[in-house]
């Protein structure tokens, strides 16, 4: 399995030349020839190398891809991780948190995107639109705005990724506040929600709209996308929607089972999209044609609900389906992650790489969506997560402007030109925390930006 964005089973393992295995020497030579190898860049790496100059293979890493990362081809999408940690994501689902995301609204404001059930989060009564307002790490709330003023971030402020870790939130809604104390603990990501994944919504003069949620591409969203598209095809709909709003990516080998749930009207021979390495690997390169199944359906319309949040996996979707059916990103423009990782794992070590080694296109030789993908779609409609409504809600802001879209095929408003959105983008990249991220984030977080 490979990882459309920040992980994914499988891949062949690498040995250093250093004499003593796991040793930062030999952390350090294993990253400089599987990148000098594999790197989709290679034509970015610097042209000589001096390892002595680095006390780690982290901070190696961070200079082969410097100059890809300045031309915002390589967003610190290539890490060091460890075999334990990302396995346990992919494969299992699991992560060891609270349970919610959460993403910073202007002026720094932590609000709560969505609570994963069951979770600590759940049994404390967070809710979808609570704001953090102030963290008790155990001596005193202090204010987020604090936290902040100081250099600070509100993911460190939780603290790390550890079973027992205490924390008091104060929130805001509706002009109250309440107080919850929580503890961290293993949480089993549902990757289609049990109380709002899938359901038909209604909407005028069709027999409804089917709407899938899928938070993230990992080994357990297989049978849960197989079921809920074996329930949707049961209901003969013409109209579908698929929401990826805070949807980071994963495996990609889930990317292609959705393409397939989604193509019921194409071919074996058509093509979904292929996969292209560098020029050293380009003998590694593939094509993916349609595999229907008995769950597949046939929309005629697909509204993709899209965020800043929405990555990799989630933009493979969006991009290959955009040659066989008509096709609208609805929300606001996506990340820009048309390449992948693949892992490397140091022989005899915990080191896994994840290294940008592909990048995918679609049938139509369509992708480099860098900037995201707004400027390349037919139908880009801008509409607000509005965060008072829950996930699934027809009165939901986002949802709302998707079903006007497949009712009219036609956007009530359009995500802003590639200008102004790169200039976003550029104001993005300055300021990183727009889903906050700890120091140190575990893989789970790398996965799923914003989560705890």
């Amino acid at each position: 399995m490979i990882a459309g964005c920040g992980g994914g089973g499988g891949g062949g393992e690498s040995g250093a030349a250093a004499a003593v295995p796991c040793s930062e020497a030999a952390r350090k030579d294993f990253v400089y020839s599987v990148a000098r190898d594999w790197y989709l860049f290679p034509e970015l790496l610097p042209a000589s190398v001096n390892l002595a100059e680095f006390a780690t293979a982290e901070e190696l890493l961070d200079h082969l891809t410097a100059t890809a990362r300045e031309q915002g081809k390589d967003r610190y999408f290539s890490y060091l991780t460890t075999r334990e940690a990302d396995n346990t994501v992919l494969g299992e689902g699991e992560f060891i948190g609270f349970g919610f995301r959460m993403r910073n609204e202007a002026g720094d404001r932590p609000f709560i995107l969505d609570v994963y059930e069951p979770s600590p989060a759940a049994a404390g009564g967070l809710e979808r639109g609570d704001e953090i307002v102030a963290v008790d790490s155990g001596s005193g709330f202090v204010l987020v705005s604090d936290i902040v003023a100081t250099g600070g971030n509100v993911s460190d402020a939780l603290g790390p990724s550890e079973v027992g870790v205490q924390r008091s939130l104060r929130l805001l809604r509706d002009g109250f506040t309440r107080e919850v104390s929580l503890t961290k603990g293993t949480v089993t990501i549902d990757p289609v929600p049990d109380s709002f994944g899938v359901r038909v919504l209604p909407l005028a003069g069709t027999t409804g709209v089917g709407y899938v949620n899928l938070r993230t591409y990992i080994s357990t969203a297989d049978h849960q996308l197989r079921d809920a598209f074996a329930q949707l095809r049961a209901s003969n709909l013409d109209y579908y929607i698929v929401d990826l709003r805070y949807n980071g990516g994963g495996l990609v080998g889930i990317a292609e089972l959705l393409n397939d749930l989604l193509g019921g009207a194409r071919r074996p021979s058509d093509v979904q999209l292929r996969l292209l390495h560098n020029v050293m690997r380009s003998s590694e390169d593939s094509t993916r044609f349609f595999q229907p199944g008995g769950q597949s359906v046939s929309p005629v319309r697909i509204a993709f609900l899209t965020t800043d949040g929405t990555a990799s996996a989630s933009e493979i979707n969006v991009n290959s389906m955009k040659p066989w059916a008509e096709v609208a990103i609805v929300g606001s423009d996506t990340y820009g992650k048309p390449v992948g990782q693949l892992p490397f794992d140091l022989q005899g070590c915990q080191d896994r790489l994840r290294l940008i080694s592909f990048k995918t296109v679609n049938a139509n030789g369509d992708g480099d969506y860098y900037a995201g993908l707004a400027e390349t779609m037919p139908f880009a409609c801008a509409a607000e997560d509005t965060l008072d409504r829950p996930l699934g809600d027809a009165a939901e802001g986002m949802t709302a402007a998707a079903l006007q879209w497949l009712q009219s095929g036609a956007c009530g408003a359009v995500i802003p030109p590639p200008a102004i959105a790169a200039r976003a983008k550029a104001f993005e990249a300055l300021a990183p925390d727009r889903y906050p991220l700890p120091r140190n984030p575990s893989a789970a977080q790398r996965l799923l930006p914003g989560l705890e």
